[in-house]
């Protein structure tokens, strides 16, 4: 059988793997601009406001250009779902306890700004390939994925509550001043996605619910945890900092036993 390779296609091949280049890069770039600036001077470099939208933004897109398949379904989902929550949550306070939006993050629709679309999908691909391919019961691996979620959130929302201005709480809790209604939110919202895509549907394969292998989405996952990681150590966030130490060692944990299993499964049998 000869395989014929038109020049189109080599041209879309090597047109996606400079976009890919490009967002990498340009990922990087705010990466550690971003980490310098928020950990030295407390703030996105140049006064720009926009920094963070930005970032976060390129994150979704490069979790978005490395997904295959069944997975950019459950990730729009997941971002949809997420965004869905924000504005019940913007608008009647009921599932993180009331809270509202500054002006740091735009644009916004209903109170909240587009760019959690792209938080929920990172957050959720992250977690999803994180525990999704574990071979553990589905129940079980829903409320592990959701608690890993909680997790980061522990990390991520004392410095956008606070330093960052992301979002400003109408009531103090004990957590950073954030009310732990936050974080049940968090886990109850989190485990609904996970739920959802853990359900196997009569007629459709198994492979379709189980997360593929997608090394740059870990990787975008865990940049994003050392990132408020350090600018939390940084701001004197010791609790969080902390936290975000133990998810880094717990994803470096997890990640040898996987590469483990992976070469155990492959190795040849004497």
């Amino acid at each position: 059988m000869i395989v014929v390779i038109r020049p189109s296609d080599i041209f879309k091949l090597k047109l996606k793997s400079f976009l890919l280049a490009a967002l990498t890069v340009a990922y990087a770039v705010m990466w550690v601009g971003g980490l310098g600036h928020y950990g030295l001077y407390g703030g996105p470099p140049l006064n720009a406001p926009w920094a963070a939208s930005v970032f976060l933004t390129l994150a979704g897109l490069l979790v978005l250009a490395t997904s295959r398949g069944s997975d950019l379904i459950r990730l729009l989902a997941a971002a949809l779902l997420g965004f869905v929550a924000e504005i019940i949550g913007v608008r009647f306070g009921f599932i993180f306890s009331p809270y509202r939006y500054t002006d740091v993050l735009q644009p916004q629709f209903l109170g909240a700004p587009l760019v959690m679309l792209s938080a929920w999908m990172v957050l959720v691909s992250y977690c999803g390939q994180m525990v999704g391919n574990l071979n553990l019961p589905r129940l079980i691996e829903g409320a592990l994925a959701a608690l890993w979620m909680t997790a980061i959130d522990l990390v991520i929302d004392p410095l956008a509550a606070n330093q960052l201005g992301y979002w400003r709480w109408a009531r103090s809790g004990a957590y950073y001043g954030i009310p732990m209604q936050n974080f049940i939110g968090w886990f109850v919202v989190s485990l609904m996605i996970f739920s959802l895509f853990s359900r196997k549907a009569p007629k459709i394969p198994y492979e379709m619910w189980v997360w593929q292998k997608n090394r740059a989405a870990r990787y975008v996952g865990l940049s994003i945890v050392l990132f408020f990681t350090a600018i939390a150590l940084s701001h004197g966030l010791v609790l969080a900092g902390v936290i975000g130490l133990g998810l880094c060692l717990a994803h470096l944990a997890l990640d040898r036993s996987l590469r483990v299993m992976v070469l155990g499964q492959t190795a040849p049998r004497a």
